[in-house]
């Protein structure tokens, strides 16, 4: 059973429950979103098994040692991007999101209904992104938080309310806009390799529209679904990383920093 063949009884599947139990419908890319997320949250399960049941002692390898690389990469990242102290609840988030974005970049590979190309679900992630700004500074900035607003004078009220929403606008379009734009050059080209493979092999019927097309348009598919994934999925989450790090007050961060663990032969030097 090839991937497409999988995605159509999935779907049946779905429409079958559907049209029995109600009018709920899901569209190609929220299922091939679910299926994102459930395999995600698998191969999360798998690890933390794994984790508790290696030896500390020993080097971690395959599935682990690869999650273990992953982690302190962000962790790194996570501090240097947001200015922030490491051990904090931060690196958690990204990972997640940055697990799903690019999987869902590559999504298309499989054959299966495409995630990003589906405003909903950048709209979404934007939203989650904004939500998450917005708590972040009336945690650490408490009723500081809403003099915002005003700046620079009262009058500026209505505009900055406006322009709160900026964000989820802004980012959301931006990843929908370059998802779409790639599958939009992947169809001209196919449509043009097409007709030019079936000008030169017209001899062969239909069998001489494939002649051209599928090395380069798997050539162009790993482009867009790799190397601009990633690239997408960096910039997403960097301006996750800035946006939400602006909130936290310099004082908080220089706090954390300073923070050190005495071991008890420094106690004992001190007293």
């Amino acid at each position: 059973m090839n991937n497409l063949t999988l995605f159509n009884a999935i779907s049946d599947l779905v429409d079958t429950f559907t049209n029995k139990w109600g009018q709920f419908r899901l569209s190609g890319g929220v299922l091939s979103s679910l299926i994102i997320m459930t395999i995600i949250a698998i191969l999360a399960i798998i690890i933390g098994i794994q984790a508790k049941v290696t030896d500390p002692l020993k080097k971690p390898k395959g599935l682990l040692k690869l999650a273990e690389i992953f982690v302190e990469w962000l962790e790194n990242w996570t501090a240097d991007t947001m200015g922030i102290a490491k051990g904090s609840m931060w690196p958690g988030y990204f990972m997640g999101l940055f697990t799903y974005l690019f999987v869902s970049f590559i999504w298309g590979i499989t054959g299966m209904h495409t995630v990003i190309d589906v405003l909903l679900i950048p709209l979404s992630l934007a939203i989650v992104m904004f939500i998450l700004i917005q708590v972040t500074g009336l945690r650490y900035q408490k009723g500081r938080y809403f003099h915002r607003y005003i700046e620079p004078l009262i009058p500026w009220l209505p505009i900055n309310l406006i322009t709160m929403w900026t964000p989820i606008i802004s980012t959301s379009l931006r990843m929908f806009g370059n998802a779409i734009a790639g599958s939009i050059i992947l169809a001209i080209v196919d449509w043009a390799l097409q007709g030019l493979s079936v000008t030169i092999f017209s001899g062969m019927g239909d069998w001489g529209r494939v002649f051209l097309s599928p090395v380069v348009l798997a050539v162009l598919n790993l482009y867009f679904s790799l190397f601009s994934g990633y690239v997408q999925t960096l910039v997403f989450c960097s301006l996750n990383a800035v946006w939400i790090g602006q909130e936290i007050p310099a004082i908080e961060t220089m706090n954390e920093e300073q923070q050190v663990v005495r071991s008890p032969k420094n106690e004992a030097l001190t007293q």
